[in-house]
């Protein structure tokens, strides 16, 4: 081979060297740019990772703040106070929330900002709040007092109508009247009068019945009417309208009468005299007498004819 030959051959090599090397050297410098590129944008996703947990994060405290905002709120409403600004409070803060999640500022920063003003402004609202509570306390001791108080006075309510009612009764049971000393004189057919302790029936035209009504300073002053009642051994009331009989209701019954007298009463002791003609023959036997005022038995007696 020429030395010229030699020489061309030399010369491409040592080109073709140079170009090799060229292109390792572009290789390396697009690496590097590439590596660097990568390492920039992992960067910034790493960034951006931290920057959406530090949101996470400051948004978990946000909601601790609106939980407790919330707590207070329906403690106030529980206590009948103003909620008003409650409500603005917790509306507010979701709008600072919204605010805290696109800020590009320090998060942390500006979310100590924002705890600050609401420690603040809760304060304020945990005084009302103590306060209403024991507002609430007191109005329930004094309603527990006063209850108590309700049930003692409906207690002594309640006795002084016992007593009342129990002493109403004393002096209704005192007033009833009392008749005493039934006498009783037979009437012969021959207009004479015999005070034997049994008469014989056939003899018998009319009968006397006299009786004291006792003196009775609680009974009232008034009207009262006396019936009498003669009553056969049969247990027929001898009962006549020609002879001033007639009937009276006692208890819800119709209860016949002989005989009645109607005088005023003025608690002082007062005799009264029955004589009464039944038209007809007597039955032999046991007779009954019984004496009734304002509704009750108030006397018995009693004679027995041959």
């Amino acid at each position: 081979m020429s030395p010229e030959n030699e020489k061309d051959n030399s010369s491409k090599k040592y080109l073709l060297l140079g170009i090799v090397i060229v292109l390792l050297l572009i290789n390396a410098i697009q690496f590097y740019l590439q590596t660097q590129q990568k390492q920039e944008i992992q960067e910034k996703i790493v960034v951006i990772e931290n920057k959406d947990a530090e949101i996470k994060v400051y948004g978990y405290k946000i909601d601790s703040i609106g939980s407790e905002l919330q707590a207070r709120y329906d403690e106030l409403a529980k206590l009948g106070g103003d909620t008003t600004t409650m409500g603005e409070m917790i509306r507010q803060l979701k709008k600072d929330k919204r605010f805290l999640a696109s800020a590009k500022v320090n998060i942390e920063a500006k979310y100590n900002q924002i705890k600050n003003q609401y420690d603040q402004l809760m304060s304020k609202q945990d005084t009302e709040i103590v306060t209403l509570r024991e507002e609430r306390d007191s109005l329930f001791r004094e309603n527990n007092t006063l209850k108590r108080e309700q049930v003692s006075l409906n207690d002594s309510v309640t006795d002084l109508k016992l007593k009342r009612d129990e002493l109403t009764k004393k002096v209704q049971l005192a007033a009833i009247l009392k008749a005493a000393n039934i006498k009783v004189s037979f009437i012969t057919t021959k207009d004479k009068e015999a005070f034997d302790a049994e008469f014989k029936a056939k003899k018998l035209a009319k009968v006397k019945i006299i009786f004291d009504v006792i003196e009775n300073k609680v009974a009232l002053i008034e009207s009262k009417v006396f019936y009498l009642r003669i009553i056969e051994p049969d247990g027929t009331a001898l009962y006549n309208t020609a002879n001033g009989g007639g009937s009276f209701t006692m208890e819800g019954k119709e209860v016949f009468y002989s005989q009645k007298v109607d005088i005023l009463y003025d608690q002082t002791q007062k005799t009264i005299t029955y004589i009464y003609n039944k038209g007809s023959v007597y039955k032999p036997g046991k007779h009954l007498i019984e004496i009734y005022c304002e509704g009750g038995l108030i006397g018995k007696g009693g004679f027995t004819l041959l």
